[in-house]
């Protein structure tokens, strides 16, 4: 597509073409860059911008990536994201674009963003050594220079099971004098609100050493309040930079409050490291925690020591796609040993970036828990029995995002998740169905 360029040019070209100059497309691109080389910016930006609407796609794409790099060059960051962005919102599998997004990340000190862009690079096709080498030093420099970071987000959250029922509306027992019943709670339903915010700070103390401290609120809020689930959770330790790798120790405390009272406090330990290794990145950790309950009698029963130990690998597989496993073990020691529990995850992920600034995220997950010691129950045919429990609880998440709003500094979120607990006792077996549409909002 030709266009018209009669505004703008220098004073050379004008005197050499006076009036109106038509040039093709091609013609415009080359014109554009000798503008550039000879130092004229603002009027290789002006022939850049016009570019922009050409119908081919291969001359717009070139156009807007030249055009973000003059947007970096004088520190206008946020245009060459929204430049950059749109790119791969068309062609999601250009590794040099998503480079030079992280990049301007980077220089807006937009550290998580930049963080994760710079991640996905490592997938791209025939990435050069010195490429990779100057990717992972961009990702220390991140960890090095991230000083705190704020994320907020709101969301409409319904549930269909709130109470994790297994459905049933009583439980009855066959006795001389006939069956004896008492009514149990079925499943609640409910429409709620959520908010989350957190809050990491980071005290530097040298290059490579310092404080990390973490705060979260989370609050959810349905209308009958039963269900209302407020958490404030605390922590902050020393982290430790080493080579590609981060690891922080820190003390920890929660505080729950459910259904619109005290629930209870749990102080804590935990450690985190993460490793990478090229395109595979592995996270685990591990974390103890004492959990004490407020009710007199529910802390009789279930107060005690959980711990825990994570393994979370994640390998970039493309510039666009990461697929990622989880193995998570769980020890949950109680008062009264029938009511703990050492629970085994596992779970397998994978994440696609898609055209018009869409992405996905699915997981499957399968934990099974084994009960420390027997307990008694009624069991559906009307009989009382002795059996340690066993539990097998599947989940699948699929969650959707889209970045079209990040200019605004939003990313939706539509996140659909499908519990299902099966168990040798029947009346803790249930089905659960969540969605969580959610805006979040990074600082």
């Amino acid at each position: 597509m030709a266009f018209a360029l009669a505004v703008g040019l220098p004073c050379a070209w004008a005197a050499e073409a006076p009036g109106e100059v038509r040039l093709s497309d091609e013609e415009g691109l080359a014109l554009a860059a000798t503008l550039y080389n000879r130092g004229e910016r603002e009027a290789a930006e002006r022939v850049y911008g016009l570019l922009l609407q050409s119908g081919q796609p291969e001359i717009s794409v070139e156009a807007a990536f030249l055009l973000s790099q003059i947007y970096v060059s004088r520190e206008d960051y946020n245009q060459a994201i929204a430049l950059l962005t749109g790119i791969l919102n068309r062609f999601p599998g250009l590794a040099r674009v998503r480079l030079e997004l992280a990049r301007a990340y980077f220089l807006n000190e937009n550290w998580d963003d930049a963080r994760f862009h710079f991640e996905l690079v490592k997938g791209g096709q025939n990435i050069p050594p010195g490429v990779a080498a100057n990717v992972d030093m961009f990702l220390r420099e991140i960890r090095r220079k991230k000083n705190w970071s704020l994320e907020v987000g709101f969301g409409y959250v319904p549930d269909s099971n709130l109470n994790q029922a297994s459905g049933i509306t009583e439980e009855c027992i066959d006795t001389s004098m006939g069956l004896l019943c008492r009514a149990v709670d079925g499943k609640k339903s409910g429409h709620g609100a959520r908010l989350n915010v957190t809050g990491n700070y980071y005290w530097k103390l040298s290059q490579n050493v310092g404080i990390r401290s973490t705060l979260g609120l989370y609050l959810t809020e349905y209308g009958r309040g039963e269900y209302d689930d407020y958490i404030l959770y605390a922590a902050g330790g020393p982290r430790i930079l080493f080579g590609n790798s981060e690891a922080s120790l820190q003390a920890t405390f929660q505080r729950r409050v459910y259904g619109g009272e005290s629930y209870g406090e749990s102080p804590g330990l935990r450690f985190d490291m993460q490793n990478d290794f090229g395109r595979f990145i592995l996270a685990s950790g591990a974390s103890f925690r004492q959990n004490n309950y407020a009710r007199e009698a529910v802390d009789a029963a279930l107060q005690g020591n959980e711990y825990r130990a994570y393994l979370m690998p994640r390998f970039i597989v493309t510039s666009r796609s990461y697929v990622q496993a989880g193995l998570d073990y769980t020890r949950d020691e109680t008062a009264l040993d029938p009511y703990g529990s050492d629970r085994r995850r596992f779970s397998l992920g994978g994440y696609y970036f898609f055209k018009h600034g869409f992405s996905l995220f699915v997981e499957g997950g399968l934990t099974r828990a084994d009960y420390h010691a027997g307990q008694w129950y009624v069991t559906d045919d009307y009989r009382l029995d002795y059996t340690r429990r066993q539990d097998l609880i599947k989940e699948a998440t699929v969650e959707l995002s889209t970045n079209i709003w990040e200019g605004l500094g939003m990313r939706p979120t539509l996140q659909y998740t499908y519990i299902r607990q099966g168990s040798n006792i029947w009346s803790h077996e249930y089905d659960r169905h969540r969605i969580n549409l959610l805006t979040t909002f990074r600082f």
